[in-house]
This record gives C-alpha cells, sequence and structure tokens, in this order.
C-alpha cells in the first residue's frame, strides 16, 4: 500500500536539520548516562572517603548531568516519526531498530545494573521499536476506506493502548508515556508547534525537557549533508565505553 503523505506546514525560522538533532540528542544523552554511569560508580565507591560538602557538590552535579539529559528522548522520538514518514522501506527501517534495541540490550543491562540482563529494565531503542510498530499498525489503519471514521479512530487508541501496556509490561525506558510521546509527535507532524506542545503536555512530569520541544518548531524537515544511518550504533558504543571505565576504576555500579 502506497501512504499518502501531507506537506508540513513550515516557517522561515526553521534552520536545523535531521542530524544536528540526533548531535544534540547524542550529548545530551552521553552527558545523562556519564552521570548515571561513572559519576554515580565514582561516588558510590568512594562515599567513604568524602566529606558532606563533597558529597553535596558530587549529588548537585549528578542531579545537573540527569535534568541535562531530559532533552534526548524527546528528539529521538522526534526522528523516529521523520524517519518513519520518510524511509523508503519500513521493513528494513523496523529491522534496523529492532536488532539495534537487541544488540544494545546488555551493554546498558552491563552499564545500568551491571547485570548480563536485568528484566526489570530495558533499553530506549525497545521503546522505540514498539513505538514504531504502533505508527505502523495507525497508518494502516488510517488507510482503511472500509472504516467509519470513529471505527478509525477506536482501533488506533486501542493500539496505542496496547502498545503502552507492551512498553509498560516489559519496562522499557519511559514505558507507556514515551509510545504517547511518539504518537501525538506523529499526529501533529504537520504542524511543528503544535507538536511541540503537544509533545511537552505529554511530558509536562519532566520540565528539563524543555529544550528538546522548544528545538522542534525550528527543523526544516532536512536529513542534512552526511548519511548518518550508522548513527544509532552510538547507543550501545558509549554505553559499553562508559561500563569498561568502571570496571578499569573497579568502581561500584
Amino acid at each position: 500500500m502506497e501512504y499518502k503523505k501531507q506537506p508540513v506546514i513550515k516557517t522561515q525560522y526553521q534552520f536545523l536539520t535531521g542530524n544536528v538533532l540526533k548531535w544534540i540528542a547524542a550529548v545530551s544523552m552521553t552527558v545523562d548516562h556519564i552521570a548515571a554511569v561513572v559519576l554515580k560508580g565514582y561516588v558510590r565507591t568512594n562515599l567513604a572517603l568524602l566529606s558532606d560538602g563533597q558529597v553535596i557538590r558530587w549529588k548537585m552535579l549528578y542531579h545537573s548531568m540527569r535534568s541535562a539529559g531530559r532533552t534526548a528522548f524527546p528528539l529521538f522520538a522526534y526522528l523516529l516519526v521523520e524517519g518513519f514518514l520518510h524511509t523508503k522501506d519500513r521493513k528494513k527501517y523496523g529491522w534496523r531498530l529492532f536488532l539495534l534495541a537487541m544488540l544494545s540490550e546488555i551493554p546498558y543491562d552491563l552499564a545500568i545494573s551491571g547485570k548480563l540482563w536485568n528484566p526489570a529494565r530495558q533499553n530506549v531503542l525497545v521503546t522505540l521499536f514498539l513505538g514504531f510498530l504502533v505508527l505502523c499498525l495507525v497508518e494502516f489503519i488510517k488507510y482503511q476506506e472500509k472504516l467509519s471514521e470513529w471505527s478509525v479512530i477506536t482501533a488506533c487508541a486501542g493500539v496505542i493502548a496496547v502498545g503502552g501496556f507492551l512498553a509498560w509490561l516489559c519496562h522499557s525506558d519511559y514505558t507507556y508515556k514515551g509510545i504517547l510521546l511518539i504518537c501525538v509527535l506523529y499526529f501533529l507532524h504537520r504542524y511543528p508547534v503544535s507538536a511541540a506542545a503537544g509533545g511537552f503536555c505529554i511530558w509536562a512530569e519532566r520540565p528539563m525537557s524543555f529544550p528538546a520541544f522548544l528545538l522542534l518548531p525550528f527543523y526544516n524537515g532536512k536529513r542534512g549533508r552526511k548519511n548518518m544511518r550508522l548513527f544509532y550504533l552510538f547507543y550501545p558504543l558509549h554505553l559499553s565505553i562508559l561500563y569498561g571505565i568502571n570496571i578499569v576504576f573497579d568502581w561500584r555500579i
């Protein structure tokens, strides 16, 4: 089936490419994970040697870095929607996302929990993959001409609810709210300002994510000069490096 692509409502202020958004998200995510893995490991290991004042300063640095990391997921969610809408082969796109999610699980569990597998937490690419599957089903339902408008709305809502439940059930990062954010950004993708506002309403309990939504209206809909298909390999790679740092210095995870 060939899906209908509707033009995005653009403004003269859109100057950010997809590659720029990817790098902003990657930097934000890396800062977050440095705090969650390396900084946390260092403080846990050396807690007895630190004064109360030092502990307070380390905690302030930790929370500041984790707050900076809140920018990452909304940008990745938005880029997932863009990739879904513009890829030439959704099957390959989905398989690539699935394989990368599986490849990332061991580095993620080692870095975050120090275990080869931790069923209590799954990496963020699992959430993105589930979001991708939800979008595929929603898009399929939308173009079923035999269904009434209310049937389409009901079916789409049901698919989103099931996707959110699966994300919650497998304990993937951001669980059902991650799926809901992806869907809001999808339904409002033609209107960048509305997408940013709607997304932030979903994500309001994480106010430090505001910079991500502030950036969305400035996206120009273009990938950028360089092809960055291997970009998402950065996710398992940087987690492996951070875990390795803790192992080298014998810091607790």
